[in-house]
């Protein structure tokens, strides 16, 4: 009997998404290579990046790299992080760095505040090759069709836009057209992309979630306000029901960690292992039990 197919699926987060390398990490120490990778937003950068380096640490040294060029910084991300709202939603934290801010303007006026030049440059620190395929790992990578609200999965093609869809992040990076369609982050359909995983083969699927939980705002005086946190509300729960849908979650603990807090890129990583270990038992039960099913259910009965 073959060894069931092994799914790792990674979610979007910004830098949060740095502790996917950690879990990647942990993998690696079992002696476990997923069969298929997909990624949402950051999560498809880490994919992406863990394709064509083919480890964690390299993974690592790849992105690292990256998050210290002069591209990178020209990107602006320190506009979008505001003291005390780390633990806000990510659609209302760019909502509100664009109310409080001069840029309200280019808002108006133009499809992203960061020119997609500008953001490709930067991506090309990774992306260097159309890599899918890997040492017997598949990369899936989905990002969201703006009209039509399906998600588009990426599984061959050129790499370079299929990455910069999934980490579209509207009204912050502009939308990317691709063979007539207007896509823009991943994590607007699918958060954790478990649905990709499954669909492309996996019969066993592990997913990171280092999105943010529903965070209490204390002034819910306004409009803006009511309806930013009514929409994380739909969204958290939304990304919920997705959730339950992997055979174990992973939940890196993160409160009040601003997404683009690319300087704990280093603390990300641990805590990305962290979650790991938090929950090894867990994962160690049920990979054995999905490569040993009648074994599982006569340990079931009689324990």
């Amino acid at each position: 009997m073959s060894r069931p197919s092994f799914g790792l699926a990674l979610g979007g987060g910004g830098a949060r998404g740095f502790a996917h390398i950690g879990v990647l990490q942990r993998l690696e120490e079992f002696g476990i290579r997923p069969d298929y990778i997909t990624g949402s937003s950051m999560g498809a950068l880490v994919a992406a990046a863990y394709i064509k380096t083919g480890s964690a640490a390299a993974t690592w040294t790849e992105l690292d790299e990256m998050t210290r060029s002069e591209a990178f910084r020209k990107l602006g991300l320190q506009l979008i992080n505001v003291k005390g709202r780390g633990g806000e939603s990510f659609w209302h934290q760019v909502s509100s760095a664009i109310q409080d801010r001069i840029v309200i303007n280019l808002a108006h006026s133009k499809p992203g505040l960061v020119r997609a030049d500008r953001i490709e440059e930067a991506i090309k620190y990774v992306i260097t090759e159309d890599s899918w395929f890997d040492s017997g790992t598949e990369l899936g990578i989905v990002s969201t069709d703006l009209y039509s609200g399906e998600d588009v999965y990426f599984t061959e093609g050129p790499l370079l836009p299929a990455v910069m869809a999934s980490i579209a992040i509207p009204g912050f990076l502009p939308p990317v057209y691709h063979e007539g369609k207007t896509l823009v982050d991943g994590g607007v359909s699918q958060q954790v992309p478990i649905r990709l995983a499954r669909e492309m083969g996996a019969d066993f699927v592990l997913a990171v979630d280092v999105g943010q939980d529903i965070n209490p705002i204390a002034d819910l005086d306004n409009a803006m306000a009511i309806m930013s946190q009514s929409e994380n509300i739909r969204s958290c729960h939304y990304r919920d029901m997705l959730n339950r849908e992997a055979d174990v979650l992973l939940l890196p603990e993160m409160p009040g960690v601003h997404w683009s807090a690319y300087d704990q890129r280093e603390a990300f990583v641990d805590l990305g292992i962290a979650a790991f270990d938090e929950r090894r038992v867990t994962f160690e039960n049920a990979w054995h039990q999905k490569r040993h099913p009648v074994w599982g259910r006569i340990k079931h009965l009689f324990s």
